[in-house]
C-alpha cells in the first residue's frame, strides 16, 4: 500500500486541502482545480508521471481487496458472462479476475489515455471511453469506490438480469472501542438473496 500512501501525501494531492476554503466560499472550482489548474484527470492526463502514480496507487488497493473478494464472495461471479471494470485504470482488477474466473469477458473501460497503456490480457477488452458519456453494454459492472458513475451503469446493464458488484473500502476498529463500522453487503440475485 506504499504508493497509495505516497500519492495522497504527494504535494500534487495534498494542495487542495489548502485551498479547502475556496471550494466552502463556493468559487465554482474543485479543491484540486483551484490548486493545479486543472480537475485530476485533467491534470493526470497532461502529467503521465502522476497518472502513473495514480494507476500503481489504484492498483495497491486492488491487490489487496480483489483477491478477498474472489476468496470471500465467489458466488457474486456465478453465471457472469461479462464484466465492464469502470475506471479500472492499469486493468490490475480485471486481470486478478480473469485468473479466477476465465469464462468472464472482462472489458477494461477507462480515460483512452489510460487504457492506451494498459497491459494486455487474455480475456479482457481495453476500451477507452468517459463514463459519465457513454458505457459499454455488459451483464455486470465492477466498481471500486464509486457514486458518479452508478447511473451510467443502469443505462448499460439489462433491467432483467443485470448486476452491480461495488467494492468499498471496510474500516475495522478495536472491538474495545466505541466506534465500529463494519458494512457488507453482497447481494446476489434478482431476489436480493446473499
Amino acid at each position: 500500500m506504499a504508493t497509495l500512501i505516497l500519492l495522497e501525501s504527494s504535494p500534487v494531492m495534498l494542495a487542495p486541502w489548502h485551498s479547502l476554503s475556496s471550494r466552502v466560499l463556493d468559487s465554482g472550482n474543485s479543491p484540486f482545480e483551484t490548486a493545479n489548474g486543472k480537475d485530476v484527470w485533467s491534470y493526470a492526463e497532461k502529467n503521465p508521471g502522476h497518472s502513473k502514480f495514480i494507476d500503481e496507487a489504484m492498483a495497491c488497493e486492488a491487490r489487496v481487496a480483489v483477491p478477498a473478494i474472489i476468496e470471500e464472495c465467489p458466488q457474486v461471479f456465478d453465471g457472469i458472462k461479462s464484466l465492464v471494470d469502470f475506471g479500472g485504470s492499469n486493468g490490475n482488477v480485471l486481470a486478478i479476475l480473469e485468473k479466477a474466473f476465465p469464462w468472464i469477458h472482462g472489458i477494461h473501460f477507462d480515460l483512452p489515455y489510460v487504457v492506451a497503456v494498459a497491459a494486455k490480457v487474455d480475456g479482457v477488452e481495453n476500451i477507452g471511453g468517459d463514463m459519465f458519456e457513454c458505457v459499454p453494454k455488459t451483464g455486470a459492472a465492477f466498481l471500486m469506490e464509486c457514486i458518479k458513475i452508478l447511473k451510467k451503469c443502469r443505462e448499460a446493464i439489462p433491467e432483467d438480469k443485470g448486476e452491480a458488484i461495488i467494492v468499498q473500502a471496510v474500516v475495522e476498529v478495536d472491538k474495545n472501542r466505541a466506534a465500529r463500522f463494519r458494512e457488507v453487503d453482497i447481494r446476489h440475485g434478482d431476489d436480493g438473496t446473499y
